[in-house]
């Protein structure tokens, strides 16, 4: 199953998340919107890590992933991103 979510975060920046979940494992997950991450690959490289993880435990786990060091975000936080992935592991469920 498929979800999305659309949030907006302080300063009005809209953030879109996809995920595509299979009897309760995320095969896919991916963000984008209003932002920009430095190093771009080590945002890649955590949306990919994102595959292969219980459903459950996406948001606790993309916040993990985003708070890498290394990795800095602009116009949003880990925590947008994290809630932003758990709505749409919740409406990707829902179906």
């Amino acid at each position: 199953m498929k979800g999305k979510a659309d949030l907006k975060v302080s300063g009005g920046k809209l953030l879109r998340a996809e995920v595509e979940i299979e009897a309760g494992t995320v095969l896919a997950a991916s963000v984008d919107g209003d932002f920009f991450a430095h190093p771009e690959e080590e945002f890649e490289a955590a949306e990919s890590e994102l595959s292969g993880l219980p459903a459950d435990s996406l948001g606790d786990a993309a916040l993990a992933l985003f708070s890498r060091p290394g990795l800095t975000i602009y116009g949003a936080s880990p925590i947008d991103i994290a809630k932003a992935l758990k709505e749409a592991a919740r409406a990707a469920q829902a179906r």
